[in-house]
């Protein structure tokens, strides 16, 4: 139960929207590096550098939690388990850089400026973020980690633990369609009743055919 609330529920996995907070925290601490390292308001971008890139740091922790709990869950030997691995050592090592990125910009928080190796390594951390990002969204959308495709009302699709609650029951529904079911012994046919007008008429069609049967060859006796 545990497990499940820290890593979200089907349909709401907690890593994604943490991977959003992280991401843009050091995009903003990197945009930041950027302008300032140009002359522009160089003094308060490298103190928004670092604060943007703390933010990034702290919420760096749950994500990369969650993300491990979900990478448990993909099947062993499994090409979706091979990505989710270079997806997580890649973002290990985003983070790493971030982590360096921020300890070459410390002082540069206090002396009002930004720093050339805060700067570089920034950059650096940008680039592999994208990278591992990418490999994130391959997981997503190519291989479906963690996303539920399934025709339901809305207020299931909305309330968290809703699709859980509905699992079993559509897993014996399914169950109970694929179980072959016992072929129905065949029934004799019951015969047709046939009403007075019908035997009435078909009394006269045999009749007529008997009577043309003997104006062509004659009875018996005239054989005779």
């Amino acid at each position: 139960m545990l497990a499940t609330l820290i890593k979200g529920f089907a349909g709401k996995p907690s890593h994604a929207p943490l991977t959003d907070v992280s991401i843009g925290a050091y995009t903003v601490g990197v945009a930041m590096l950027v302008a300032g390292a140009l002359g522009f308001e160089e003094q308060a971008m490298s103190t928004g550098s670092l604060l943007a890139i703390s933010g990034g740091l702290i919420v760096a922790l749950p994500t990369s939690l969650t993300g491990l709990l979900d990478y448990f869950d993909i099947p062993k030997r499994t090409p979706a388990r091979k990505l989710a691995l270079y997806h997580l050592l890649v973002m290990l090592t985003a983070t790493a850089t971030f982590a360096a990125t921020w300890l070459a910009q410390r002082p540069g928080y206090d002396d009002g400026e930004v720093t050339s190796l805060g700067l570089l390594l920034g950059v650096a951390g940008f680039g592999l973020l994208t990278i591992g990002g990418t490999l994130g969204g391959a997981l997503a959308y190519v291989y479906g980690v963690r996303v539920v495709k399934r025709d339901v009302p809305l207020a299931d699709a909305l309330i968290p633990g809703r699709l859980e609650q509905k699992r079993p029951q559509a897993a014996a529904a399914t169950a109970a369609v694929q179980q072959p079911q016992p072929a129905a012994a065949a029934k004799p046919a019951k015969p047709k009743r046939v009403g007075r007008k019908e035997a009435a008429q078909r009394r006269e069609r045999a009749d007529a055919e008997t009577a043309a049967l003997l104006a062509a060859y004659g009875s018996p006796r005239d054989q005779s």
